[in-house]
């Protein structure tokens, strides 16, 4: 494949997890910064939390002994188109921390069939070089019922422990399946640095082009004229611009937009005239109550 026109396509950050010692976790500080951007918060047992706008997900909560921040490719994506970002990103800078993964993706605009088509076709030995580590590949494929091809999701290194793994997919046809959405012919390439030792940082989530050209070319596409060369555990740090902060403002605009308030406030008014004072009697002892995390995580 050559390269022509790829030069001005974006390299996006589609997925990031990074993991921190549980005793110096950010979670104050991302937990803020996500109700400002809209997110809801959702718990449990008061330890992990989900965080939903919409489709964008993210999870912070324990595992195998350290805390985990868990940003969807949507989370990503929304994050960035309205500024926000880079912030987060700074936040997790803001301490010690572990990179564990970072995906990286291109869209193409062309049918995702024949790109699938054209790697199986291409690497039907079964193994492909991303860098100088050979990984198997592997195929999962379904049948448009529109046209009677077989697209779906050619893999490179799935479920191994390679360091940099890839997918390469048919972007509409997973999109029409899962949401029932309508795009036009879309295909994506996407590589994954994962595992903690790979050399990945938050400037590759920031900035990650180059990390992706480094795993994806040439065995999946030829690298455009100028690509930046990747050097791994460059810059482990990411910070942004201080954004200021108003609480007080966050909280009664979230307060005033909280519809979850409004249902058990309709089923405190089944329990007469003091149903509401003891609503209120209640989330009072749950705001009293501290908010503690394993081994006092804080900002």
């Amino acid at each position: 494949m050559t390269s022509s026109a790829r030069s001005e396509l974006p390299v996006f950050c589609d997925w990031l997890d990074v993991t921190f010692s549980p005793d110096c976790a950010p979670f104050p500080s991302v937990n803020r910064l996500l109700l400002d951007a809209g997110f809801d918060a959702e718990s449990i047992d008061r330890v992990s939390y989900t965080y939903r706008n919409g489709r964008a997900v993210v999870m912070f909560g324990p595992t195998r002994g350290t805390m985990r921040v868990s940003v969807s490719g949507s989370a990503c994506a929304l994050l960035r188109s309205i500024g926000r970002w880079d912030d987060l990103l700074s936040e997790l800078s803001s301490v010690p921390h572990r990179v564990t993964r970072v995906d990286a993706a291109i869209d193409l605009p062309m049918d995702g069939a024949d790109l699938v088509d054209l790697m199986r076709r291409r690497y039907s030995s079964g193994s492909v070089n991303l860098t100088r580590k050979a990984v198997s590949t592997s195929t999962f494929l379904a049948v448009r019922p529109s046209d009677g091809r077989e697209t779906g999701t050619w893999y490179a290194g799935r479920r191994s422990r390679a360091r940099f793994t890839a997918r390469v997919y048919d972007k509409a046809w997973e999109a029409l399946q899962k949401r029932g959405e309508l795009m036009p012919p879309t295909a994506r390439i996407e590589v994954t640095a994962g595992g903690g030792d790979s050399g990945a940082t938050l400037r590759d989530a920031a900035l990650p082009a180059a990390m992706f050209w480094h795993i994806a070319a040439p065995s999946l596409l030829d690298a455009p004229e100028g690509t930046p060369v990747w050097t791994p555990n460059q810059d482990p740090g990411w910070v942004a611009p201080t954004r200021t902060f108003d609480a007080a403002s966050v909280l009664r605009r979230r307060v005033e937009s909280f519809a979850m308030l409004d249902a058990p406030a309709l089923l405190a008014d089944d329990l007469g005239p003091e149903g509401r004072n003891y609503l209120l009697s209640l989330i009072e002892d749950r705001l009293r109550t501290p908010v503690e995390l394993p081994d006092a995580v804080n900002a």
